[in-house]
């Protein structure tokens, strides 16, 4: 199986979602539950919300290099 077609069967996997979407508003309920000078819980859940929107975007980007070789191989 090559790799784009392992990160769509992930993409496509409605628990693995559902963990990554779970662990995200984990990150953003700390954030609004933080007190008011607790800026280092803010910050470090700020910097988990962004590493896993950059890993879901990695895998997206290498789900879609499958669609990427097709068309390249239309245009030769």
């Amino acid at each position: 199986m090559q790799p784009f077609e392992r990160a769509k069967t992930l993409l496509g996997d409605e628990f693995f979602v559902g963990v990554v979407k779970k662990q995200r508003e984990g990150y953003i309920s700390l954030i609004l539950n933080s007190a008011e000078d607790d800026v280092e819980t803010r910050e470090r859940s700020i910097v988990k919300i962004r590493a896993l929107d950059e890993f879901m975007a990695t895998l997206e980007s290498i789900s879609k290099e499958g669609e990427i070789l097709k068309k390249r191989l239309k245009f030769f």
